[in-house]
């Protein structure tokens, strides 16, 4: 096997479950996921993050968004699998892209991370902007017009939704779509982003 990161071979030891597993085995070596950096605090507006925007995820961000390069959407897979397990019955409802951003990226990247790890998910948002957040500076996000509008899919108001999406700097795109959810009657909404690059 070879790291999906460097490319280097990777030797990993082979377990029963993975012998007789159809699905396709993806690893990354120790030394490239050493590079990646975890929080070391949680209190940020009701948000819980992972990673730390360092320069490894930021490489590794850009890959997976910018280069369209989906298959290293693995690299945290399964660790994306645990942490979305811990939800019990909560629907997970990923921060979708807008379409023409989609077409021009050719997939949604917040869609192939949950993919990836055999999450599923439902949308229950839409964006109504092309803009980019972290092309703005503070002021600029804050005061920003509505980010997204509900879509038409019904759920009951007491589920349990858990907002997903990669990144968070000022919160301005995650407050924005808890907004949305509650002003259409959600009650039960928790966040979970996976790189803080807070500002």
């Amino acid at each position: 096997m070879r790291c999906l990161l460097c490319d280097r071979v990777v030797e990993k030891m082979e377990t029963w479950t993975g012998l007789f597993s159809r699905r396709q085995r993806w690893t990354t070596c120790a030394s490239c996921m050493a590079k990646f950096e975890r929080v070391s605090e949680q209190s940020y507006e009701g948000i819980r993050t992972i990673y730390v925007y360092n320069e490894a995820m930021r490489d590794w961000l850009h890959r997976l968004k910018f280069s369209q390069d989906a298959i290293i959407a693995h690299v945290f897979a399964d660790e994306i699998k645990k942490l979305c397990s811990h939800y019990k019955k909560a629907v997970i409802v990923p921060i979708p892209m807008h379409p023409a951003k989609k077409r021009a990226r050719t997939f949604a990247h917040m869609d192939v991370l949950l993919e990836a790890a055999g999450v599923r998910y439902t949308h229950l948002l839409e964006k109504t902007t092309t803009d980019t957040q972290s092309q703005k500076s503070r002021i600029e996000r804050e005061n920003s017009a509505t980010l997204f509008t509900r879509n038409t899919i019904q759920l009951r108001k007491d589920t349990h939704l858990v907002l997903v999406d990669d990144i968070v700097t000022t919160g301005t795109t995650i407050r924005h779509a808890r907004e949305v959810l509650k002003r259409d009657g959600f009650t039960h909404i928790e966040v979970l982003v996976f790189i803080s690059a807070r500002m």
